[in-house]
């Protein structure tokens, strides 16, 4: 499996300081909830989550 202490790393782009401060907030709050969301899903998929035809593909190899 692979390491998802890696993704607590992601740094936040730079915005430009010509950008509105209330549409960079809105997109840093947008940015901050996709990578929790990230997060949550790669640290919590498992066998169970998967489709059964997709787990019977990834036991046969």
């Amino acid at each position: 499996m692979a390491s998802l202490a890696g993704l607590s790393k992601l740094g936040l782009p730079r915005l430009s300081s010509n950008m509105d401060p209330e549409d960079a907030r809105v997109i840093r709050n947008y940015l901050y909830q996709m990578q929790e969301q990230l997060q949550y899903v790669l640290t919590n998929i498992d066998t169970e989550n998967l489709a059964e035809g997709l787990r019977s593909r990834l036991g046969d190899e």
